[in-house]
């Protein structure tokens, strides 16, 4: 009986997975800060969906572009410290046909990087089921870089698509999360009109593309030594001291160096979505 209601959903899906208008769905992307921590920090992201691929990201970037702007705009020195953090760190485009994923990083100083993978998500569906935005959803599980994952989707949206880089069931993912609850994506709001693109700014950056498992290293290469750029210049300049505004001598390294220390910590202590 289980298996003739996920193979219903699933004909149903793909018999009007062509048919599919574009439209936007913000969710609620809630977490946990750091890791073994209980306070959580949440943040709109959208979900653009067209045709056969889509779109994922924060609304920060685009928030902090248009703050920018007005400053410029307005003559204001721009308060970088106050600009809102994108607790994503990344934008996600998903070609449906192809089941790829693409990853934008947006979380390096100096360069930023892309890569291209094909997430094997093996989904089991249950009978239970509620309603969320009125639409009935129906509970599924799945595994993702290292963690196990509950999903509802309601395939009275019959397209399969979610937030980040889930999708794969018989309609669109309105709530997902992880076991412990790390990481949270809730659909709050769907729209036709799309109010908010982040197509501009891919489009513009120069991306270096390389392999996950390469961007992996690249990353705990950079949490290891997070201001070596800095150290690298400073050395290359021969810039070790410098006055400050009550004329104090400040020794740039032991600066950098205890900088870098908390820095580590809180890399450590950061709690990915992906381990």
């Amino acid at each position: 009986m289980k298996n003739n209601i996920i193979l219903f959903l699933l004909s149903l899906s793909f018999s009007y997975l062509a048919k599919a208008q574009s439209f936007v769905v913000q969710y609620i992307y809630s977490k946990h800060i750091m890791k073994d921590s209980t306070r959580i920090v949440s943040q709109s992201t959208f979900l653009n969906f067209e045709k056969d691929h889509s779109t994922f990201f924060s609304e920060a970037p685009y928030l902090a572009d248009s703050i920018i702007a007005a400053d410029e705009k307005l003559g204001r020195k721009i308060n970088f410290k106050a600009l809102p953090g994108d607790l994503l760190g990344c934008y996600i485009q998903k070609e449906l046909s192809s089941k790829k994923v693409i990853y934008y990083s947006d979380e390096f100083d100096e360069h930023e990087y892309k890569y291209s993978e094909e997430p094997k998500l093996i989904w089991k569906v249950s009978k239970v089921n509620k309603e969320i935005l009125g639409y009935k959803v129906f509970l599924a599980y799945t595994k993702y870089a290292g963690r196990k994952y509950e999903a509802y989707f309601t395939p009275e949206i019959p397209v399969q698509d979610g937030p980040y880089k889930f999708f794969g069931l018989p309609g669109l993912i309105l709530e997902i999360y992880d076991e412990k609850k790390d990481h949270h994506f809730l659909a709050t709001g769907i729209s036709k009109k799309k109010k908010i693109s982040i197509n501009d700014r891919i489009s513009k950056k120069k991306y270096i593309e390389t392999s996950k498992p390469k961007f992996i290293e690249m990353r705990k290469t950079h949490i290891e030594t997070p201001l070596k750029r800095m150290f690298e210049l400073m050395d290359n300049t021969q810039t070790y001291e410098k006055k400050d505004a009550s004329g104090n001598i400040i020794d740039l390294r032991k600066t950098l160096n205890e900088t870098q220390k908390k820095m580590i910590e809180e890399y450590k202590n950061e709690n990915k979505i992906e381990f």
